[in-house]
């Protein structure tokens, strides 16, 4: 049974990232508080079973997954995920106070506090998320869970090859999965490797992968264009070209493109600091949509481009936390009439996210440089896998980042990798990056200006890495620069979920209450009701 020592530490360590994260970016932070508070377990735990969106059989698959991941926030951690995620969200709420006193507000008496179990939770919210009284997506849902959990899924399952290295397929679209199972020789079409054919699936899987080497296995995926990867130590990532490449860029590459004069967004209202600044979101699944949930938490108008509705979203299982806060547009590209609305989209914008593969939008006329053309003012924020040099065009996604750069192996060992709690490789990438854009948005608002925002997926296992090693020399011992304290009086955590309607799910939807509280912007549900079918933005200014 893990006590309340383990926490303290966690808080510890929090503290020595946000320090670290405050000096890399020569950033200003706000009085900040982490909370460690033991009491969170007994609620968390029951949460794993009362609010549990599924029917049975998966509804006991769901409860499966989140209880040992909900133990894992009160143990010991060998990589610092939990105490990365607080110690950057607290970057990104002192970044959107910045930019609240930028446009006019008084925040001179702005604090901040970080619940560590909260901050943990946000690994896991794909998990950890509710629904009720919505049938039809919850079916949906259900549907989408069936797919991913097949035996294809790297972040459950690994497969020795030939050479006596262990290998993961990372494949989370039919699309991609079918061109890996045709790549690795297999005998069924694609759609029949699922959740109830696991074991059978699992073996046909491990017998062709014995058949070749590691590296080989690899580059077959890549080349058919799947993903794939050998399992490496951080020694053997760090060797290798992408290694270097990812080692040798910042944590988050800020470059300015263009200039213009600075935006007269006019004061924040209500909605929070980032209020009236316009967001186009074309990201997917998890790691880029984290981005901008975290910016239409601070108020922005975040407008998500889709083909079609959130009901029916092929990844609906991963997707569903990511569009917390959120409108939606659907847009075909391929229609002409469709396309140009999304033109004029990008020309209104304020930022642009995006993390989809890289050359991927070039054909309908939205590369990076046909982005900048229509609008050289945007913030064009950009999430890839690997390096912005080496490997920059290949897919990725997170459990391959965890693998193939030594975290897995680094949290188990070559023979026995362990791949983090939850998808942190999502998560906290998706929060630097969304750090990195509210640093971007408080400079553009001090000088003016068009700007690239650049991070990866394994830029920010690397700094995972960088984390463990920070908090291994320290020790234990914390700056004092901010402060633990073991309790908190804040409302806003006495409930796991913060339930929400009006959604375009239809229902109540439960999302996990905010890991921080920001006393100059407290956290307004308003901000977390999502709707479909939308033409346009949200919001006036």
């Amino acid at each position: 049974m893990a006590d309340n020592g383990v926490l303290r530490r966690k808080a510890y360590n929090a503290q020595l990232i946000y320090e670290d994260l405050l000096d890399r970016l020569g950033m200003e932070g706000i009085p900040t508080t982490f909370v460690a508070d033991e009491g969170r377990r007994a609620m968390l735990s029951r949460a794993c079973f009362s609010s549990n969106p599924f029917p049975a059989p998966l509804s006991l698959v769901l409860t499966k997954l989140r209880i040992p991941a909900v133990r894992k926030l009160f143990e010991p951690e060998t990589i610092p995920q939990t105490s990365a995620i607080a110690a950057v969200l607290c970057a990104c709420s002192a970044a959107a106070t910045e930019i609240g006193a930028l446009r006019g507000d008084d925040v001179s008496g702005a604090q901040q506090r970080c619940d560590l179990v909260f901050a943990g939770l946000q690994a896991v919210r794909l998990y950890m998320s509710d629904h009720k009284h919505c049938k039809e997506f919850t079916r949906s849902r259900v549907q989408s869970a069936i797919r991913v959990n097949n035996a294809l899924n790297g972040s459950m399952h690994k497969f020795r090859a030939r050479d006596g290295r262990d290998v993961s397929f990372h494949v989370y679209y039919q699309s991609q999965q079918e061109r890996l199972v045709k790549a690795l020789g297999l005998r069924k079409p694609s759609s029949e490797y699922g959740f109830f054919s696991l074991k059978k699936d699992m073996k046909e899987i491990a017998a062709a992968v014995a058949a070749k080497d590691a590296m080989e296995l690899e580059d077959l995926s890549f080349d058919c264009g799947a993903c794939g990867c050998m399992i490496r130590s951080r020694e053997e990532w760090e060797a290798s070209e992408v290694g270097k490449a990812v080692i040798s860029m910042p944590l988050i590459r800020t470059e300015k493109l263009a200039e213009s004069e600075a935006p007269a967004w006019g004061r924040p209202n209500s909605r929070g600091p980032l209020s009236g600044i316009r967001v186009l979101d074309l990201t997917h699944i998890i790691a880029g949509p984290a981005c901008s949930r975290i910016l239409a938490e601070y108020g922005a108008d975040v407008l998500l481009v889709r083909r079609g509705d959130f009901r029916h979203q092929e990844q609906a299982m991963l997707e569903f936390d990511g569009w917390a806060g959120k409108h939606s547009i659907q847009l075909d590209f391929n229609i002409p009439e469709q396309l140009e609305r999304a033109k004029q989209l990008i020309r209104e914008a304020d930022v642009v996210t995006y993390s989809y593969q890289n050359g991927c939008m070039d054909k309908f006329g939205l590369s990076e440089a046909d982005i900048r053309a229509l609008n050289p003012n945007v913030i064009y924020s950009n999430l890839n896998c690997f390096s912005d040099t080496v490997w920059k065009d290949r897919p990725g996604w997170a459990p391959c980042a965890e693998d193939i750069t030594g975290l897995s192996v680094r949290n188990g060992s070559l023979e026995a990798p362990v791949n983090l709690n939850g998808v942190p490789l999502d998560y906290f990438p998706g929060f630097i990056l969304a750090l990195g854009t509210l640093r971007a948005l408080a400079r553009k608002l001090r000088e003016g200006g068009g700007y690239k925002v650049t991070t990866s997926l394994t830029r920010g296992a690397q700094y995972l890495h960088e984390c463990a090693d920070l908090c291994e020399a320290a020790g234990g011992r914390a700056v004092r620069t901010s402060s633990v304290a073991v309790r908190s009086k804040d409302s806003v955590w006495e409930r796991v979920f913060q339930y929400v309607k009006g959604c375009a799910t239809g229902g109540e939807c439960g999302f996990t209450a905010p890991p921080v509280v920001n006393t100059a912007y407290p956290a307004d549900e308003r901000n977390l009701v999502f709707t479909d079918g939308c033409t346009g933005w949200a919001q006036e200014r």
